[in-house]
């Protein structure tokens, strides 16, 4: 159930979307060894978003999975990801990771409870 959302105050084109949007994807099942049919990934673009008192390109990303591996790897992996889709500088990059409890997170009319 891996859920990757980037929001950012840029502008993007369709062509850019769908390119990120692979991209993510192909993050998500190679760090995480998910089955290509779980994961979902999302894009918000053109927000209206500050850090630091600067409306300068800057990210925010909510990563959510039942199971998270090393977070310290995955954050250095979605920085650079959000670097070279989108020339966001790592330090205007805030990540939220969430490691969801399996009963938490619904399906197909039920949770990903064993």
């Amino acid at each position: 159930m891996p859920y990757f959302k980037i929001s950012m105050n840029k502008l993007l084109s369709g062509e850019q979307k769908h390119r990120a949007l692979k991209s993510m994807h192909q993050l998500v099942v190679e760090a995480l060894k998910k089955p290509d049919r779980f994961v979902m990934t999302s894009i918000a673009d053109s927000q209206a978003m500050h850090f630091g008192l600067s409306d300068d390109p800057v990210a925010f990303v909510e990563f959510k999975s039942i199971g998270l591996p090393d977070t310290k790897t995955l954050s250095a992996a979605i920085c650079d990801l959000i670097m070279k889709e989108f020339d966001i500088e790592p330090d205007r990059v805030y990540i939220e990771f969430v490691d969801e409890p399996r009963h938490m997170f619904g399906h197909n009319r039920t949770t990903f409870e064993k």
